[in-house]
Parts: structure tokens; sequence; C-alpha cells
């Protein structure tokens, strides 16, 4: 078999064919070739011979086109998380970063896991998350530029320079202020508040603003539509079946599911949970649920074990944008506006409040629930593990012993789970 590892530029890509792993990656020499992105590179990608080619969806804009042409030709496309290549690069005691050993690394790691598909992004979730990113990159660009017309509105405007002023999700059109401050459309009810301000009246620097603010909004508006059509595949149902009962949007549904599916990734190849039995240093035997810890740690809240000298404990790991996403999903679903019709929000809730109790060597312990970012992500992993047994009940349809696991294993690490904090995102 032969793996074209794929590493992709700005206006180029290096490519390494190789049909066996070498004993060093700094030590191949041949089969190395670089085309620019043209159509003669285009060409010249397609006529080389190889089985499979293997990305990386960091330069998801740059990567696409060379997928799509590959993907058009009926070659077969895989995608490495970035972080996971990095990691392997690091066990081959390559310190040094270039296109040339990135592709080569790329190249020996589809070689060694080509039969191993859990070790691959799954092509599905690839537009859903290019999706999400570029909504995220959106809401960011559009915060500044909110930020200065509120200011600018204070003199000018003060009655609206502080409201409140969001666009439903799948909403056509942008906010009313925005379109009436960018003289697309005018009301009597804000003529009216103009005509009766105080302010000096609204600069034509404003009405730039706002106009910038009403074309993001059609862009969100447009990736919106995008993320539904992907949501409405049937492979999502049972995932999205779940959320709801936590309350998911589609922005915070769009961003786990673009992290977490499929879940079977984080099983055996039989399907069942992975858990490790470890004896502890008072030589008593305890077990942790690797498939939990892995879960957890793809949302951004896992928990990694750093060791160095004489400092060591355990910290937070995992994908930072996940973890904020689900501080703003807990912000608003749990402290502002909780659902309680909802059993689990309504569960979630009163952690929230009141903390928990829990029995320790016989002994029961009340855990105060924290305070500011510390109480909010104590929430956060109180759901990502009933999230977690919810989605194996109605995906993977765990049976009773397995479910009875799950509880019994996050209750032996519930007492260090509280002890645990994220102070900052």
């Amino acid at each position: 078999m032969k793996i074209a590892g794929i590493d992709v530029s700005r206006n180029s890509v290096t490519v390494a064919v190789l049909s066996e792993v070498p004993d060093d990656l700094r030590q191949v020499k041949r089969g190395i070739l670089k085309f620019k992105a043209d159509a003669k590179g285009i060409a010249g990608l397609l006529a080389l011979e190889f089985d499979c080619a293997i990305l990386e969806p960091s330069g998801v804009h740059y990567s696409r086109i060379w997928a799509h042409h590959l993907t058009k030709a009926n070659r077969e496309v895989r995608w490495v998380d970035h972080q996971e290549i990095a990691n392997y690069r690091k066990s081959w005691k390559v310190a040094n970063k270039t296109d040339k050993l990135d592709a080569i690394a790329l190249a020996c790691y589809g070689l060694e896991r080509y039969n191993r598909p859990k070790h691959f992004i799954q092509s599905e979730k690839v537009p859903l998350r290019s999706l999400w990113l570029q909504l995220k990159h959106l809401n960011r660009s559009k915060n500044p530029v909110i930020n200065r017309l509120r200011q600018q509105l204070a003199a000018e405007f003060p009655e609206v320079c502080e409201r409140e002023v969001k666009r439903a999700w799948l909403a056509p059109q942008p906010p009313g202020l925005w379109r009436f401050l960018a003289q697309e459309k005018s009301t009597a009810k804000w003529e009216k508040e103009q005509l009766t301000s105080i302010g000096i009246g609204i600069s034509e620097f404003s009405r730039g603003l706002a106009r910038q603010l009403c074309e993001i909004e059609r862009q969100e508006h447009l990736i919106e539509i995008a993320i539904k059509e992907e949501l409405d595949k049937p492979q999502y149902a049972p995932y999205l079946k779940v959320f709801d009962w936590y309350a998911f949007g589609a922005r915070t549904s769009a961003a786990m599911l673009s992290e977490i599916y499929p879940l079977e990734r984080f099983l055996d190849d039989r399907g069942r949970q992975i858990n490790e039995y470890l004896e502890t240093e008072t030589g008593k035997r305890g077990r942790r649920n690797r498939s939990l810890g892995a879960f957890k740690l793809s949302c951004g809240l896992g928990l990694t074990y750093y060791q160095s000298g004489d400092s060591q404990g355990w910290k937070a790991g995992g994908n930072a944008d996940i973890r904020t996403a689900l501080w703003q999903w807990c912000k608003v679903a749990i402290v502002i506006s909780p659902n309680l019709n909802l059993p689990r929000i309504a569960k979630l809730r009163q952690y929230y409040e009141n903390g928990s109790t829990q029995t320790i060597n016989g002994e029961q312990i009340h855990f105060q629930p924290g305070i500011r970012n510390q109480k909010i992500m104590r929430v956060v992993r109180r759901m990502l593990e009933m999230l977690y047994k919810d989605l194996l009940s109605e995906i993977v349809k765990t049976d009773s012993k397995q479910n009875h696991e799950i509880q019994e294993i996050s209750n032996l690490n519930q007492q260090n789970m509280e002890s645990l904090s994220v102070d900052s995102l």
C-alpha cells in the first residue's frame, strides 16, 4: 500500500508518498514532491500513484481545494487531527517542524493506522466543524464593531446605546436597530425614539458601523442555514435527541458534534467502555474509565496529569473552543434562564445552587458548588458525565451493567473532580 502524506501551505503542498515506515523520518530523501496551488499542481498531485491521501484539517480553507480535487478524482482522503499528528511526530523524537517532516509524518501515520479508522477524523463532521469555526469567526469580528458603535451611540443616541440587540437563530434579517441606524429600514418606533432623543445625532461613521453589522448578520444567517442542513442528516438524529434534554442550541450542538461524533470512537472494538485498573499508593485497587476521560477531554474538560520536577498535579485539558462553548451554554441554560421542566436541567440547577453530598469511605461529605467560573465549570463537568451516560444508552444501547459501571466510576472520582477548577477561559 502507498500512502501520500500531504502537508498543506498557503499556496502549495508538500507530498511524501511512502509504502513502508522508515527507521528515521529525517532520513527519507526520495518521494518528496512540492506542488503549487494551480492547475498544473493539481494535475501533478493526481498523477502520483497512491492508495490514500492523509491531510490535516487545521488549515481547512487551504486544504479544502486539494481534498476537493482528490475526492472528485475518486481518490481516498483521510483526515488526522493536528494535535494527534504533532504528538506522533514527537514520538519519533523529531523536534523540528518543517513541511517535509510533516508530510512524512502524515504518510507514516497513515501506513501504521490505516486499518484502525478510529484514529482518523470522520469525514462527515469536517464540514460541520468548518461551518462552526466560520460562525465563531464572524461572532468575534462582530463584537468589536458592536462595542465601538455603542460608544458612538452614548453621545449620538444614548437611549439605545445599552439596549440588548440580538437576532434569533435562522432569522433572515439583521435586528431592527442595526437596520435603522444603517438607513436600510425606518419604522415609526425608531423615528419617534430618535426625534425625542437627547443625543447629538447619528454620524455617518456610526451608520457605516451599522452597515458592517448588517452584512455580518446576513453572513451568519447563511452559515446557520448550512449548519441546519448538516444537523438534519440522519446520523446526527440520536445525538440531537439527547442534546435536547440538556437544552443545547444549534450552535452548541454543532460544536459538540464536531468533536464527539461518532461516540463509538471512545469505545473499544467491541463497543464497550475502556476501563483501566490501577493500584494506588496505599495498595488499594481503583478503576479509571478511559472512555469517559477521553470524552471529557475532547470537550475541553478532561484531566491530564502533569509532572515536571517537584511540580505535579491534575489540570484541565482538551479543546478550549468547546470548553468556551459549554461555559456559554451553562451561563444561559443553567444560570440565567433554566428550563426547569427539563429534568436534567433542573438537576444541574440544583447542583449549581447547592453543590452535592457524596458518601466517601462510609462518611457523608458535602461539597460546596464553588464561586464564579469555578462554579460554572463544575456544573459543566457534572453535565458531561450525565451526557456521556445518556449518549451511551441512546446510541450504543449499553446494558444495565455498563450503566452501573459508569455511575460507580463517576462516584469514585467525584471527590477529585470537586476539588479541581477552571478559573479562567
